[in-house]
């Protein structure tokens, strides 16, 4: 019997399935439980907001995080270049390592394909917004406008970092409803075109103030120059950023502000400017600082804003190299160290500067050919602000009461010319400690100093001033645009002013040789 009603089973699977499909195959269709519908979603001002804040977060992915997408953006410019030298990065092997089919999103490598994919995700939360703002009813005129305003702001943002990262690219208005599979680039000017009619009603009816992270009036002025600068309008551009400077309550900071932060006084002393105060996380998002346009908020106390930038592990030397890559003292001992257990801290560079691993470093462009002014804030030593590897010490623990160089200043030659850095890709090189020294509390619990999450400026109105400058620049106005580089250069205590014909100078550097 058994064996009979097993028989039956086969036979009607046999035989009915065939029937079935013979019929109908509906029950291959896919039956979604339930279905987003943004025409329901996004009809309240919640809805909309929750779109606007997505953007918002996204913006502070940019520029945290090991290997920070920002590094790849600057690797390809003149301010930094990729120090890995046991791994192959973009700006080293463009032609093997920057192809479709390449690993373009992994911290080792870089974050080209990271750009493309975030920069539309957030163009997509913000046609969102422009697509169904009309739909949400009783919403208050103003705030209608502001919100739109501030959509319009963060597609814009995205669009000009796409178009000069990739040139032409697809151009997406509205919010997509459906599939698409036929993009096509459009060229760069019709986008700024387009960009720039939605800034000039954004700093219409942006809000004026905002809670720090949000987007306000001045940010959207500020982005506004950037695009007339890329557009050649040139008058344009200086006239929203006369009235940002003049007419929009902020100012440069000149002086000492906020609260002092002097990490390691005994290793490395800071004597307190105003460019050391300026750059402090804890100065950043205060009223007090009048400079801040828009800064990206983070705090290692609050436990949904805690994406550490790791700038003191990424973007400083890897000092403490170890086996054939090691810095050695002057007599062929192995001099640095940033083990993890100290019986005092007399000399904890790890602790002081940070684990760092060289993914970029600055080339020496930005660390040493643009640097005229030997008072300049910015590129200090005896202040604090600024790391040479030549500040650094020996401070392997093993030298101490053994070796006379325990303490001693770094060499990168012996007497005899040979030199004691065997990569000095990765292990030598000049960093901006002022820039780049963030406290990790959480990291310091485990005695591994990596930089911690913090505040972070993306508009200041030093840029503003900068840009303003560029425009005279361009349009002949050499003076006028000398005048701006040096409000910035007197704020950095510069003793050496520029002159129009410096600028004519630069003008010359930056042509083309005619055939």
């Amino acid at each position: 019997m058994k064996r009979n009603y097993i028989h039956f089973i086969k036979y009607a699977i046999c035989i009915g399935l065939p029937l079935l499909n013979s019929c109908s195959d509906d029950f291959l269709e896919p039956k979604a439980l339930s279905f987003f519908e943004p025409t329901s979603t996004f009809t309240t001002r919640e809805g909309l907001q929750a779109a606007l804040t997505s953007c918002d977060r996204q913006a502070v992915y940019v520029f945290m995080g090991e290997g920070a997408p920002i590094y790849t953006d600057l690797s390809f410019s003149e301010v930094v270049v990729s120090r890995k030298t046991d791994k192959s990065t973009p700006a080293q092997n463009m032609d093997i390592s920057l192809t479709p089919t390449s690993n373009n999103n992994n911290v080792d490598y870089n974050k080209t394909g990271w750009f493309w994919d975030d920069w539309y995700r957030a163009i997509r939360f913000a046609n969102t917004v422009i697509s169904n703002i009309d739909n949400v009813e009783g919403l208050d005129a103003e705030i209608h406008d502001q919100m739109l305003s501030v959509a319009y702001f963060h597609r814009a943002w995205r669009y000009y970092n796409l178009i000069f990262q990739f040139g032409d690219v697809p151009f997406l208005t509205k919010e997509a409803v459906g599939p698409k599979f036929n993009y096509h680039s459009t060229k760069m000017d019709v986008i700024i075109g387009k960009m720039i009619t939605d800034l000039e009603y954004a700093v219409e009816h942006a809000p004026v103030t905002a809670n720090y992270g949000n987007i306000t009036r001045g940010a959207c002025r500020h982005l506004l120059v950037k695009f007339y600068l890329a557009a050649g309008e040139f008058d344009k551009a200086i006239e929203q950023a006369n009235i940002l400077i003049d007419q929009s309550g902020y100012a440069l900071m000149k002086d000492n502000f906020g609260t002092f932060i002097n990490p390691m006084p005994n290793i490395h002393p800071i004597t307190r400017n105003v460019i050391w105060d300026l750059h402090r996380p804890e100065n950043k998002a205060i009223p007090e600082n009048t400079e801040v346009i828009w800064v990206m908020t983070q705090d290692d106390d609050l436990d949904n804003s805690r994406l550490a930038g790791q700038t003191m592990r990424t973007a400083v030397p890897w000092w403490s190299a170890t086996n054939n890559q090691a810095i050695l003292t002057p007599d062929g001992e192995v001099g640095m160290s940033c083990s993890y257990v100290y019986t005092h801290d007399k000399l904890d560079l790890r602790k002081t500067y940070g684990r760092g691993v060289a993914f970029f470093g600055g080339t020496w462009y930005s660390t040493h050919s643009i640097w005229d002014d030997s008072n300049d804030l910015r590129h200090s030593s005896e202040s604090g602000n600024w790391m040479r590897m030549e500040d650094l010490v020996y401070n392997e623990p093993s030298l101490e009461g053994k070796s006379q160089w325990y303490g001693k200043h770094l060499q990168l030659y012996d007497d005899k010319g040979n030199i004691l850095c065997p990569d000095t890709i990765a292990n030598w090189f000049d960093w901006p400690h002022y820039k780049l020294w963030i406290e990790d509390k959480r990291q310091e619990l485990q005695n591994n100093y990596n930089g911690g999450a913090a505040n972070w400026y993306i508009f200041r109105l030093a840029e503003t001033y900068l840009l303003r400058a560029e425009a005279y620049f361009w349009k002949g106005d050499k003076q006028k645009a000398a005048d701006d580089v040096n409000e910035i250069r007197k704020r950095a205590h510069c003793t050496k002013m520029y002159s129009a014909n410096d600028m004519t100078m630069a003008l010359l550097w930056t042509k083309e040789p005619e055939n």
